[in-house]
């Protein structure tokens, strides 16, 4: 049987008179009811619907619920406006259990919602105002994401994402064309789509946000047991290691400072829990990139990073320069000059300022806990490479683009070279790839930057916002 929306809505409305009766509440409910308060109806309504709608099959199925859904929070907006001013004007009587006073006072103070210069009955008609308030927000937000985005009502989960967690907030929707990721299921993630949405979009999303994040992500196969494996190996990859790896004591010291990435806060639309990438010309640019991302020694590393400067000499630097004779060491050192000039979105760590002693029992503080720009601090690191280079008795002979030519491509991709091969020697040849990496790091995202524009200011840059959010004792006075 098809759900006559306009004669729900119709009952429902005439449903709403000058009473707000708490009374009749079941008393094992009654908090959580309380901590919760909307408007009656609608929830139970908006779930019958989508119940209906997931018996469709296709999106020309689908599109005709639209309408129904505006019909819904077209109808909840009103009332909610209604009951708002019918408060203020005191048209409205609330009845709640006696028996439940304590109970309800607690809740407020609880919420630091009660004022002891007001009574219990103006205390929980402020309450009820501020809840009704928060309902209507998300109403308008609904209203707002169903005209721009309809596709959120049409799509369907796709693939599972991992590992855990995706993005910073589980409410937000992040949207890419007409493919979407956000929570599903409980703690997992997954990407929405429809008939009509393609892979590269879907993967695309995902790389997008891979290189917001400075982490690799992958869709669940079905084999549960390979799943397991990219699990267990995504979860031990740390883009800061090539911070941790300039420490000239690094394979010998006993201390563990911990450094740990954080998730950007990405810019909502309009305040909304929506964040939208705009399309991108070069897809593939995020895909080489959260390639690299995948590789977690510095040698591999190398190889990848260098496979996304490769596109953007052939997209950028050629069209740009037209050389008679293209050398990729001059592109190179022209892209070492830009990085050094450019804005880049921000990549936050947090730095406790710990570290634990050598029988691993005890932590120690060295300095006050701080968040620090990983892409900022890169930029650090290569002007200290760079002066190290020019010490050396046989790279100071060179430019930096022939360095990182010579080493982060030939001796890293090839093996014809001899002596000259990039080797696993750790604290010798390693850790020159991982110089040459930082270079390449710094490359890779300025190139994504370069040709995504629209992605420009897209992450949070005040550290004050993800101070507030963080939960460690670390910046409070505890």
């Amino acid at each position: 049987m098809i759900l006559d929306v306009a004669k729900e809505l119709k009952e429902l409305e005439s449903s709403f008179d000058k009473l707000i009766d708490l009374s009749d509440l079941n008393p094992i409910n009654f908090m959580t009811r309380l901590h919760l308060y909307r408007l009656k109806g609608y929830e139970e309504l908006i779930f019958k619907l989508g119940k209906e709608k997931a018996l469709c099959k296709t999106s020309n199925e689908k599109k005709p619920y639209l309408e129904k859904y505006k019909m819904i929070y077209l109808s909840e907006r009103k009332m909610c406006i209604r009951i708002l001013r019918e408060l203020d004007k005191e048209a409205v009587s609330l009845i709640y259990p006696k028996s439940n006073e304590i109970i309800i006072k607690r809740v407020l103070e609880s919420r630091k919602l009660y004022s002891d210069e007001k009574s219990l009955y103006e205390n929980i008609k402020n309450y009820l105002k501020l809840m009704i308030k928060r309902e209507l927000e998300e109403t308008n937000q609904l209203l707002y994401s169903l005209k721009k985005y309809p596709f959120e009502y049409i799509n369907t989960p796709d693939s599972f994402i991992g590992p855990e967690p995706v993005y910073r907030y589980r409410k937000d929707i992040i949207l890419y064309k007409d493919a979407y990721i956000t929570a599903n299921e409980g703690s997992h993630y997954s990407v929405f789509g429809n008939e009509n949405t393609s892979e590269a979009t879907k993967n695309t999303l995902l790389n997008i946000i891979a290189y917001l994040s400075g982490r690799p992500y992958f869709y669940f196969t079905e084999n549960r047991s390979f799943n397991k494996k990219l699990f267990n190996l995504y979860e031990q990859f740390d883009l800061l290691d090539m911070l941790r790896l300039r420490k000239k004591n690094f394979f010998e010291s006993p201390e563990d400072e911990p450094l740990h990435l954080e998730l950007p806060i990405l810019k909502q639309v309009k305040g909304y829990s929506t964040v939208h990438f705009k399309d991108s010309q070069h897809e593939m640019l995020f895909e080489l990139y959260h390639a690299s991302l995948k590789q977690f020694e510095s040698l591999p590393r190398c190889v990848f990073l260098f496979r996304v400067f490769e596109y953007g000499a052939q997209n950028h630097y050629k069209p740009l320069m037209k050389p008679a004779n293209y050398d990729p060491v001059d592109a190179l050192n022209y892209y070492i000059n830009e990085i050094m000039k450019h804005n880049y979105n921000p990549l936050y760590y947090v730095d406790y300022g710990t570290y634990m002693d050598e029988k691993n029992e005890k932590v120690v503080r060295k300095r006050d806990a701080k968040y620090v720009n990983f892409v900022t601090e890169l930029k650090k690191e290569a002007i200290k490479i760079k002066k190290e280079w020019n010490k050396d008795s046989y790279l100071k002979k060179k430019d930096l683009g022939k360095i990182i030519y010579v080493h982060g491509r030939n001796a890293a991709a090839h093996g014809g070279s001899g002596r000259g091969n990039a080797r696993y020697d750790y604290s010798k040849n390693y850790k020159l790839l991982n110089n040459v990496n930082i270079y390449l790091e710094l490359i890779a995202r300025y190139l994504i930057e370069l040709f995504n524009p629209q992605l420009k200011n897209i992450v949070e840059r005040r550290t004050g916002y993800y101070i507030a959010e963080n939960k460690s004792n670390a910046f409070s006075n505890k």
